[in-house]
Parts: structure tokens; C-alpha cells; sequence
């Protein structure tokens, strides 16, 4: 959900308990006020939904997210300046609701990577596809920033870690979520 609002909506709260339950695991944007706001609805539904903040390519704070909150998952990527076009001409877009579907797209990688490369049970890949999973994964491609979790592909992929290690680290996740 590339998107964030003032205030509590039931119609989505009721479509993420639905997700949940279908162990469909969303992503929110955390809002573009800085500090001067707490997360944005519905990113600030702890243990429900995956809040975004943006970051620049770097990791570097984007001065545009909440405050982290102590003790929980900030997570953050790439969300600060990021070339668009607009009318033909190019243009610079900042915002947690850019950082969001590029978190997604991170994720959904090491997913896929999980599909061909780990042999998991059909109960092991719903482990890793929900919620607990999938902020596990976020977890082990994320580097601590400026009190934000700045995830980053290459903390896994590592020159260093051969694809067994990877392999490895994946199905440890989906046998304990």
C-alpha cells in the first residue's frame, strides 16, 4: 500500500485481517511528515502490517519518515530522489510511497530465489510467505542506519556467501516462522 491516512479505516482493517489469515503478508507506507507525525494508517499496525520509511540509495535518513520506534522494525530503502518522469521531462520523487514497492520487489526476490533454490516443504513455503517470514527476510537483508533497518541486497548476497549459505540462512526462516 503505497499510501498512508490520518485516520483508521474498518473496510482495511477487515482486508488485512483477510491477508493475515490467507497468509498474505502487506507492506505500508510509513508517511512523509518526518517527525512531526507518527506512522501513517496502516503501517502502524504492528505485527500486521511491514511499515516502509524511505531512505536515499545509501541508507542515509531521507529527513521524510517518522520517528523509528525503539525496540521495533524500522525498516527503510531507497525512497529519496529517485529519477521519474513527468510530462516528459525528468523529475525527482521522494517518498515512503516510492520506498514501499521497491521494498516489495526486494522481498519478493529472495522469495523467488527460496522457490528454485530451497527445497521447502509446501508448509515451509507458507511459513516463509507470511507475515513473520517475510519481516524475517527483510531482517536478514537489513543493516541498522541512523536507527533505521536499511534494507539492502547485498548484505545477503555478499560476495562471499555462496548460494548454499543463502540457501541456508532461507530455510532456517521458513522452519521457524
Amino acid at each position: 500500500m503505497s499510501f498512508g491516512l490520518d485516520n483508521r479505516d474498518t473496510d482495511i482493517d477487515k482486508a488485512i485481517t483477510t491477508a493475515l489469515t490467507r497468509g498474505i503478508t502487506i507492506f505500508a507506507a510509513a508517511a512523509n511528515s518526518g517527525g512531526n507525525k507518527p506512522r501513517a494508517y496502516p503501517s502502524d499496525k504492528q505485527n500486521a502490517v511491514i511499515c516502509i520509511h524511505a531512505s536515499d540509495g545509501r541508507g542515509n535518513n531521507g529527513k521524510i519518515s517518522p520517528t523509528p520506534l525503539a525496540k521495533g522494525d524500522n525498516f527503510s530503502t531507497l525512497g529519496i530522489s529517485i529519477e521519474s518522469k513527468w510530462k516528459r521531462s525528468k523529475v525527482q520523487i521522494s517518498g515512503t510511497s516510492f520506498a514501499t514497492p521497491i521494498a516489495v520487489a526486494l522481498a519478493a526476490d529472495v522469495l523467488e530465489f527460496a522457490r528454485y533454490k530451497c527445497l521447502l516443504s509446501e508448509y515451509e513455503q507458507q511459513c516463509l510467505y507470511g507475515f513473520n517470514g517475510v519481516t524475517k527476510i527483510l531482517r536478514l537483508m537489513s543493516d541498522e542506519r541512523e536507527s533505521y533497518d536499511y534494507i539492502t541486497p547485498q548484505h545477503l548476497w555478499k560476495r562471499e556467501n555462496t548460494d548454499e549459505y543463502i540457501i541456508g540462512k532461507i530455510t532456517s526462516i521458513a522452519q521457524s516462522s
